[in-house]
């Protein structure tokens, strides 16, 4: 500014005549008014910058205090971090892409005794000698090479000469462009879970054992009862059908019916250990449900009629003939809770009723009710007659017997067959037990269906003309009886004491089919039908067979879960077990013949 003053006053010195200094006026004029605006333009900047000095100082001191907060944040969250790994039990570690740690907590440090400063930078092996899990390391480069977590990695660790089981969730750890710089790995120590299961494990093959002891134990009582009960059911029902007085034929209808209870128990001691282990036969065959009916009011008709008592069955005319299911399971449920009707009634009726309650594509539901004027139970005792081993009370179990095991089966069988059971009581007025069942449904034509049954009733009919029957069966009770039955039917027989008989007299025989007890010394059932089959499977030189198959069917005493299964594994076409009635046995032959 001060040159600026100078060279006005130097140049208004230099005028010298009134023409020069209106001349110079305009110029200066216009010169201190660059100058004066240069000063407002200066004073302006000035301004400006003064103020945007003071916001510059004032976001600074802003960002200042910002940042320090953000400091003192960070802090915070670290000291909570550091707090929260060091309380968690589990093991947590951070690693590098080279696998070298370079954060752990409290309890990694605990786990391997050494310190955090001694450990970064540095691999698992560098502090367990013993480490050699190879295939962990594999996970571990698996995440840093996809980028992908990995759960679940169960690993031993042995360490001061003991196993400490660890299960392991490792994830990738990335940075701001999204890389993977390493991972993540949280360790738990399962070890005493790994030592309950272990246990648990051993206990349940202890348990497992216990079954199969308990299975094989019923299996070999079941077979040395059901040997000398076919002896008594067998010989009484020979016995009744020859010439017998009044008194004769009344001791030989108590030896059957005892013998029946007798088998009856048996039959459910096994159903319920078969049901308890899972292992219950079940079929899906196609049967007739009227056919089934009529079984049960045979049975339960004469003893129904022994106490005095009306006995009637009443279905709904809309009862297809033929449904798909189990027809024994079906007739046994019916059975246990029409007998306990028939037991339980001294007098007035037990009645049956079968209702459909449900058709559709899907399969046909019924429900089936047993109504009796007998005894009734309570409503507290109705809560507990399904549950095994249950009676009513002391005095009901000596007046009347049972293990408590029917209604509990009838329960389970009830459950496979897609269905419910209960009961509707009152005590004094009688009782109505009912269960509902669902079943296929066939789809052949009636027409049809007949056509194919008569035509199945013409074949057997020939057929029983003149079969011949190979009987294999070692015990001397158990040939008599069979060798009645089968001659009361109409067969020829031919007997073999064992296996090996069996074989040498099919190879120089001709029979159209073989009944083959199992358990037979010098050669067994299943080794006699082996052999069999592989005569059978021989052929002449020009590739034809020379032996057609002939029909095996297991007679035994074994009754338990697999052996049916074992028997049609060993290449046997049918099965039944001993006691056998007669009905039962030439009902099988008639079915296994047919197919042949």
């Amino acid at each position: 500014m001060p040159k600026i003053v100078e060279e006005l006053i130097s140049r208004i010195e230099s005028i010298q005549t009134l023409d020069e200094f209106e001349t110079a006026k305009t110029e200066l004029l216009e010169y201190l008014q660059s100058i004066n605006k240069e000063l407002v333009a200066s004073n302006f900047k000035y301004q400006r910058s003064s103020k945007e000095k003071n916001i510059i100082y004032s976001l600074l001191n802003k960002t200042s205090q910002d940042l320090n907060n953000a400091i003192k944040s960070l802090k915070i969250r670290a000291e909570e971090l550091s707090t929260l790994l060091s309380a968690i039990p589990a093991f947590v570690y951070f690693k590098n892409e080279n696998l070298e740690y370079q954060v752990v907590n409290k309890s990694f440090e605990d786990f391997l005794e050494v310190r955090l400063e001694d450990i970064k930078g540095k691999k698992v092996t560098d502090f367990l000698s013993e480490y050699n899990n190879i295939k962990y390391e594999e996970k571990e480069t698996e995440v840093l090479k996809h980028g992908l977590p990995v759960y679940g990695i169960e690993e031993v660790i042995i360490k001061d000469k003991k196993k400490i089981w660890l299960s392991t969730n490792i994830a990738p750890v990335k940075n701001s462009k999204g890389d993977v710089v390493g991972l993540v790995g949280v360790s738990y120590d399962i070890t005493e879970r790994k030592k309950y299961e272990i246990e648990l494990k051993r206990a349940k093959e202890q348990a497992e054992a216990g079954t199969r002891a308990k299975s094989e134990f019923l299996a070999n009582v079941s077979h040395e009862i059901r040997t000398p009960m076919n002896g008594i059911i067998g010989m009484t029902e020979i016995l009744k059908q020859t010439r017998l007085t009044r008194e004769q034929l009344q001791n030989l209808n108590t030896i059957e019916n005892s013998a029946d209870s007798l088998l009856s128990l048996i039959n459910d001691v096994l159903d319920f250990s078969k049901i308890e282990a899972g292992k219950l036969n079940f079929e899906i065959i196609q049967f007739s449900l009227n056919s089934v009916l009529s079984d049960v009011e045979k049975i339960l008709s004469a003893r129904a009629s022994e106490k005095g008592l009306e006995f009637k069955i009443f279905t709904e005319h809309t009862i297809p003939e033929k449904i798909i299911g189990d027809p024994h399971r079906l007739k046994q449920v019916i059975l246990n809770l029409a007998n306990n009707a028939v037991k339980f009634t001294s007098k007035g009726s037990v009645k049956i009723f079968i209702n459909l309650l449900e058709k559709n594509r899907s399969g046909i539901k019924f429900k089936f009710e047993v109504q009796d004027t007998g005894i009734g139970i309570s409503k507290e005792a109705g809560k507990m007659v399904f549950k095994e081993f249950t009676q009513l009370d002391a005095s009901t179990t000596r007046k009347f017997g049972g293990t408590g095991l029917g209604l509990s089966i009838s329960k389970k069988l009830a459950h496979l067959m897609n269905g419910e059971i209960g009961v509707e009581s009152e005590v004094g007025k009688g009782s109505t037990f009912w269960f509902t069942a669902k079943f296929g449904r066939v789809k052949q034509r009636k027409s049809e269906n007949l056509k194919a049954e008569q035509e199945k009733l013409d074949f057997i009919e020939k057929l029983e003309k003149d079969l011949s029957v190979l009987l294999v069966e070692d015990n001397k009770i158990n040939q008599k009886i069979a060798i009645f039955n089968l001659k009361k039917a109409g067969y020829l027989v031919d007997l073999a004491e064992n296996g090996k008989d069996a074989v040498e007299k099919f190879e120089s025989g001709n029979y159209d089919l073989i009944l083959m007890d199992i358990l037979m010394p010098i050669m067994n059932g299943f080794k006699a039908t082996e052999k069999i089959r592989a005569i059978e499977s021989k052929s002449d030189g020009a590739g034809k067979k020379i032996n057609n198959r002939i029909p095996i069917v297991a007679l035994t005493a074994n009754a338990m879960k697999g052996d049916r299964e074992a028997c049609l594994a060993a290449g046997m076409d049918g099965y039944i077990s001993k006691p056998f009635k007669q009905a039962e046995l030439v009902e099988l032959l008639k079915n296994i013949v047919s197919q042949k």
